[in-house]
């Protein structure tokens, strides 16, 4: 309190302002003067009253003849003492009324120290009714921004509750209508596969019956041929003809008969043979088994020297699974065969072309999932991304599709993404001439992401409908090779996210079980959407595109058997199996034979 006062007088005192305290000091000595004043005039008035009543009291005794006259000394002396005497009632009378005054100021002190202390009582009264009013008006603002708060978050909730309900309804929705779609395109699919089939069906009938024909017709006219000379030797040879008709009977009986003894001792069925008859022109299964000869002939050979009339038993079993695996089958195509051959020709004398059908069959169930032709997708413009290794192909095969796709009338640019490679640029070229599409190459050793990023605003700006993107060949093992490809895929997401639309993974088979870490490696880095696995005219590893499909599932585009445009073959499944097997070059051998 002390300290505010001070602080009230520093403040009155330097800005020329009185406290209230100020006024009341000031007041009361004020009051004190007047009163000072107050009293020195009473007491000469007093001692004038009491002068002027002794002197009448005197003048009253003389009039009366009760007091003697004086000399004027006496005289004098007489008035000096009424004088002192008045002057000392007067003094008397002074103090008496100072007394009563300081009584009087004393009361009055009192009651201003009470009214004080009832007014500071009414002030920290009020004060501290204002502070209940403004604790109570903070409570109640509390009170309310915290109803306000949880109004809000209520409605938060609910509003998010809603945009998730939302979300779910139309993420079912699309989810149903993607499903509609896939439903059409299978529905519409197998409708396609059904026509093919009908319209195979009805070529293999066509053919059948102007084969027999023919046959008919050549039979027919051998018969009027024979007739005709034995119409004309009749009479001279008649007896010779007869011989030599039964020698030409009996050696066509003979013939019949190696016939029947040939197709049982191969032991095909029919359907089986007829589940691998090629989906294409004959010409097309013929490339196929020819560009696998290499991966066909060594197994097909060692499969016909293990199983040449023997008893399929444990050990057999294990020569089979040696032999797959050899070939780069893998471990879990192997089990497969053996599991299937075990479970219907255990303990009994099996050939080695049942084994070649079983194979087959094994090869098609695992790889028939994943045929699946390069199609574009609608997305203008569709990007493609071709990687792999040094060697595998990739260029190559990314020339053979671009003259694909120019043929289908659509625009084409293409992207010399391998910038370390001077040959690959050359080389892409060279493939852009034929397919009449534009090249985008940078420096030598450049910044390929950078190259991509403007290939990119380019086919945009320029309405192509297609960008194939060659890049460098990469060892998986190379950390900041790998990181470079990286850069690429976020460089090409960035202008669009959907990108890239196909992500295609060119793989030598002629590097057999190697494939895996390669497969492995670039599906992490570039998100591997489609498999062609090239060079299969020149390995005997052919088998290890089965392991691929086995353990990563991903779609296979097409298969590379030569270096021909031509040889670059979109994938079959039953025609892969039945030439990998050697089912199809047994039965051109049976044809042959027939």
């Amino acid at each position: 309190m002390a300290e505010e006062k001070k602080k009230k007088g520093f403040m009155s005192k330097l800005f020329g302002r009185k406290s209230k305290e100020d006024k009341q000091a000031e007041e009361a000595a004020k009051k004190a003067e007047e009163q000072k004043l107050l009293d020195e005039k009473m007491a000469a008035r007093m001692a004038a009253i009491n002068a002027a009543a002794l002197k009448s009291a005197r003048e009253q005794d003389e009039d009366a003849g009760l007091v003697e006259k004086v000399d004027e000394a006496e005289q004098a002396r007489i008035e000096e003492e009424e004088r002192q005497r008045a002057e000392a009632q007067a003094k008397k009378d002074v103090e008496a009324a100072k007394r009563l005054a300081e009584e009087q100021r004393q009361k009055e002190l009192e009651r201003q120290a009470e009214l004080k202390r009832l007014e500071e009582e009414k002030k920290k009264a009020e004060e501290e009714e204002r502070k209940r009013l403004a604790k109570l008006e903070e409570e109640k603002k509390a009170k309310l921004e915290a109803e306000r708060k949880a109004r809000e978050a209520a409605e938060q909730a609910e509003r998010e509750a809603k945009a998730k309900e939302e979300a779910r309804k139309k993420a079912e929705a699309e989810e149903a209508k993607r499903k509609a779609k896939e439903e059409k395109e299978r529905q519409k699919a197998e409708a396609k596969a059904l026509k093919a089939a009908e319209k195979r069906a009805a070529d293999e009938a066509e053919a059948l019956r102007k084969q027999q024909e023919a046959d008919r017709l050549a039979r027919e006219a051998e018969e009027a041929r024979i007739a005709t000379e034995k119409e004309a030797a009749r009479k001279a040879e008649e007896d010779a003809e007869a011989a030599r008709l039964a020698e030409l009977k009996e050696a066509q009986e003979k013939a019949e008969m190696e016939k029947i003894r040939a197709a049982r001792a191969v032991q095909v069925s029919e359907d089986k043979i007829e589940s691998f008859q090629p989906k294409k022109q004959k010409g097309f299964l013929e490339r196929i088994s020819d560009g696998l000869k290499k991966s066909t002939s060594r197994m097909s050979e060692n499969i016909t020297a293990v199983f040449h009339k023997r008893k399929l038993d444990d050990e057999a079993l294990e020569d089979l699974e040696d032999l797959l695996i050899q070939a780069d089958f893998g471990i879990g195509t192997a089990t497969k065969v053996t599991t299937l051959l075990a479970k219907d020709k255990f303990d009994k004398e099996v050939t080695d072309m049942e084994i070649k059908v079983a194979l087959a069959d094994v090869v098609a169930e695992i790889l028939t999932p994943l045929e699946k032709p390069l199609e574009l997708v609608g997305a203008k413009p569709e990007i493609m991304l071709f990687v792999g290794v040094n060697g595998s192909g990739k260029t190559t095969t990314l020339g053979k599709i671009a003259k694909r796709m120019a043929d289908d009338g659509k625009k084409v640019l293409i992207v010399a993404g391998d910038t370390f490679r001077a040959a690959a640029d050359e080389q892409l070229k060279v493939w852009g001439d034929r397919a009449g599409a534009p090249v985008m190459s940078g420096k030598k050793g450049g910044d390929a992401a950078g190259l991509v990023y403007d290939a990119i605003e380019r086919a945009k700006r320029d309405d192509y409908d297609v960008l194939m993107i060659d890049t460098a060949g990469r060892l998986q093992n190379r950390t900041e090779l790998m990181d470079e490809l990286a850069k690429i895929v976020r460089v090409i997401k960035k202008q669009d996210e959907t990108a890239p639309h196909h992500s295609l993974l060119v793989l030598d088979a002629t590097v057999g079980q190697n494939a895996l870490l390669q497969t492995e490696a670039f599906q992490n880095v570039a998100g591997v959407t489609g498999l062609i696995m090239t060079k299969l005219d020149g390995t005997a590893k052919g088998g290890v595109l089965v392991a691929l499909s086995d353990k990563f599932q991903i779609p296979i585009h097409a298969i590379g058997i030569g270096e021909r445009i031509e040889d670059l073959e979109n994938f079959s499944a039953p025609v892969f199996a039945a030439a990998l097997s050697g089912v199809a070059e047994a039965m051109y051998d049976l044809e042959e034979a027939s």
